[in-house]
């Protein structure tokens, strides 16, 4: 019995090592994405017990506000790292015209997540650098055979999409968090449904 489960122990780990760089992504996204619901629920379901109790709900308050911008500041990064990666491969001048503004869309709204953090004398949390080589690596295996332009825009559609999903997630959530978080959101969202739009003239 113990050589059979060795022997599909091997099996399963030969199998992942066989993977192609795009699913092993897709899998470290998916795990990210599970532990942002999981998050999210907690202080869902932890928000209705503080009420009675001003001085924790004020404390819940802000540590949730900090931990939502967080996570929005990862999709911006995600989405400027991205287009970096992209940018250099667009032979297209207007497209490469719609990425470098979408590029600037991402950092403004990056440098309003700074300023709430400010706000509270806290640092959003930087990319790992793990996820940044995987990121890399991702658009490096899907623009290997194919630079078209339809190609590319699927890429980053694909992404974005990603990011609009978190976003609406966190909005549909009602979460005690302060109305310029809320409306940041919001407005990150719009940008980045707007930026599909766009991207989807290229396909």
């Amino acid at each position: 019995m113990d050589k059979d489960k060795n022997l599909k122990n091997e099996n399963k780990d030969s199998n992942m090592d066989a993977q192609p760089l795009q699913e092993q992504s897709h899998k470290a996204n998916t795990s990210n994405s599970d532990s942002k619901l999981k998050f999210i629920d907690e202080h869902t379901n932890t928000q209705s017990t503080n009420d009675a109790d001003n001085s924790t709900s004020n404390s819940n308050t802000f540590q949730l506000d900090l931990a939502v911008l967080n996570e929005v500041s990862k999709i911006a990064k995600m989405g400027m790292d991205s287009i970096s990666y992209l940018a250099p491969k667009v032979s297209d001048k207007e497209m490469r015209k719609v990425l470098v503004a979408m590029y600037s869309q991402y950092g403004n709204t990056q440098s309003q997540i700074n300023q709430h953090f400010e706000k509270y004398g806290e640092i959003p949390d930087s990319t790992p650098l793990k996820d940044k080589m995987m990121s890399f690596a991702g658009v490096q295996f899907n623009t290997l055979r194919d630079r078209s332009n339809s190609h590319i825009a699927e890429i980053m559609i694909q992404g974005t999409l990603m990011g609009v999903i978190e976003c609406q997630k966190i909005l549909n959530c009602s979460l005690d968090i302060q109305k310029s978080t809320t409306e940041l959101i919001k407005d990150f969202n719009k940008f980045q449904r707007d930026n599909i739009d766009k991207l989807n003239a290229f396909l």
